[in-house]
């Protein structure tokens, strides 16, 4: 913006008149050559920037960085709550459900024959399968865990529900284990996670570290680390 469209300005423009920029009749010309050079040009330019800032100025810079950073401060308060939610996979053992870090699924597939181990395989360690010309482990969680088997066969009740086989890898060894049924990926927030009720904490082995709630049922987010911790021990 030239000094000229400055409103309210009180500075004598004579670059515009009589200078460089007007008809160069001022008799200075012969000494500075340029408006530029001249002080009174200089001395004009102070002033503009010496001068009071309007108060209506103000108050639109204020609102814009106001509105600036309240927006910056909303969309990193998302990518918080997006970075925090945890992705789990959800499954079923008999009638509990539970759940696993999604990390730890390598695969899901159908259900394969087990290969016993004479004097090795109980109601745990289930044998061996072959997963695409790898043998993999197989154990049970139902029975490492304690849960019954479901009441009546749940296989009728729906079409879709099929029995599966989930390949997970931890601590670098790759588990395989049998689920009655299988429902796929979830992300909760870690403030949906409950307490576990004290007569399951005080269980002797207890690998359940929240509940929370999904289609009206309770699953139990399974404590990975302990879990297969404590199934290599009893395992291999």
């Amino acid at each position: 913006m030239r000094v000229e469209e400055i409103p309210n300005s009180k500075v004598h423009n004579c670059w515009n008149q009589i200078g460089i920029a007007g008809d160069r009749s001022c008799p200075e010309l012969k000494t500075y050559i340029h408006c530029q050079n001249c002080p009174v040009y200089s001395s004009a330019g102070r002033s503009l920037l010496e001068r009071e800032v309007p108060q209506a100025y103000i108050d639109e810079w204020t609102n814009l960085l106001s509105k600036e950073k309240s927006e910056k401060s909303l969309e990193a308060d998302n990518r918080i709550v997006s970075l925090e939610t945890i992705t789990v996979s959800i499954f079923r053992l008999g009638e509990e459900w539970l759940a696993l870090s999604a990390q730890l699924i390598q695969e899901v597939m159908p259900i394969s024959p087990t290969h016993i181990l004479p004097h090795r395989s109980n109601n745990i360690f289930l044998g061996l399968v072959n997963l695409r010309g790898e043998v993999q482990i197989c154990v049970s969680l139902k029975e490492f865990l304690g849960i019954e088997t479901a009441d009546g066969d749940r296989q009728n009740i729906s079409h879709v529900i099929y029995e599966r086989m989930v390949v997970v890898e931890k601590f670098g060894n790759r588990w395989v284990f049998p689920v009655d049924e299988i429902y796929g990926m979830q992300r909760i927030h870690p403030m949906e996670l409950g307490n576990v009720p004290a007569t399951l904490s005080k269980m002797p082995e207890n690998y359940t570290q929240g509940l929370f709630n999904w289609r009206n049922q309770k699953v139990s987010y399974l404590d990975d680390e302990l879990l297969f911790y404590a199934l290599s021990k009893k395992v291999l």
